[in-house]
């Protein structure tokens, strides 16, 4: 019985994070890149080590449902990103906190035809959102260094409004963009930067402690007649400037 609780005490501390979902259509970067139904999976490991946060490794991978892009693209895995995180809850007041998540990754694309598409880029990232019943905002900031050079930032308000127990709808809106370099990169050149508005509704149902199943409705829209009039130019089929799409998705945790 001893030997028991002391292996319990020592694996208690461990969690993984598993999340799988179906989308009707990627967005990345601020951009439509593939207007078809996409499979993601988010895993995340490691160890929770308390008021100290917890440390762990990441894998997020995206892949085609379709093979509308077999020309371009082998159908399954699109790309894939790893590497180690750390995210840590502050406590700052009655029913307030900040959630604080860093990332460094590396982002893996293999089985283009054009070889040059074949590559890997690595990054760092930072999250953060101010958690409370009312109005959270959020952010996410990413600087990529290797493999390509731009800033990506996503700024958005969310709130989460309970109802009968265990379901919930969140509204949400947020804008990606970033510096030149990744609006022209992302959007073509244009000669400004303008980014893209997201709107946002999610429902979900917390099925139990461990695992929450959920789907969403967004409304895309690329901001600014000069970056629309960029992202038509490019002649990509799938970089719409308005676009709605949706998916359904589990979150569960360990």
């Amino acid at each position: 019985m001893t030997v028991l609780l002391i292996a319990a005490s020592l694996v208690s501390p461990l969690f993984v994070d598993f999340a799988p979902e179906v989308r009707t259509s990627y967005q990345s970067l601020g951009k439509i890149v593939e207007d078809r139904p996409m499979q993601v999976t988010s895993v995340r490991a490691g160890y929770d080590a308390g008021a100290f946060g917890r440390f762990g490794v990441r894998n997020w991978d995206v892949s085609s449902l379709t093979d509308r892009r077999a020309d371009v693209h082998r159908r399954a895995l699109y790309h894939t990103e790893f590497g180690p995180t750390w995210d840590c809850r502050l406590a700052l007041a009655d029913g307030w906190a900040l959630a604080n998540d860093l990332t460094y990754s590396w982002t893996l694309y293999r089985g283009f035809a054009n070889e040059r598409s074949n590559r890997t880029y690595q990054w760092v990232q930072v999250e953060q959102s101010l958690e409370n019943t009312f109005l959270v905002p959020f952010y996410r900031l990413r600087r990529c260094f290797v493999g390509n050079d731009y800033i990506y930032a996503k700024v958005g308000v969310r709130r989460k409004c309970p109802f009968a127990g265990a379901f919930y709808v969140t509204p949400s809106v947020y804008w990606e963009g970033g510096n030149r370099r990744n609006e022209v990169r992302v959007f073509g050149d244009g000669g400004a930067v303008g980014g893209a508005l997201t709107f946002r509704v999610e429902a979900g149902w917390a099925v139990c402690e461990q695992v929450t199943a959920y789907a969403f409705v967004e409304q895309y829209e690329v901001c600014g007649a000069d970056t629309r009039a960029a992202n038509d130019a490019l002649g990509y089929a799938c970089a719409h400037n308005d676009w709605t799409h949706g998916g359904i998705g589990v979150r569960m945790r360990f």
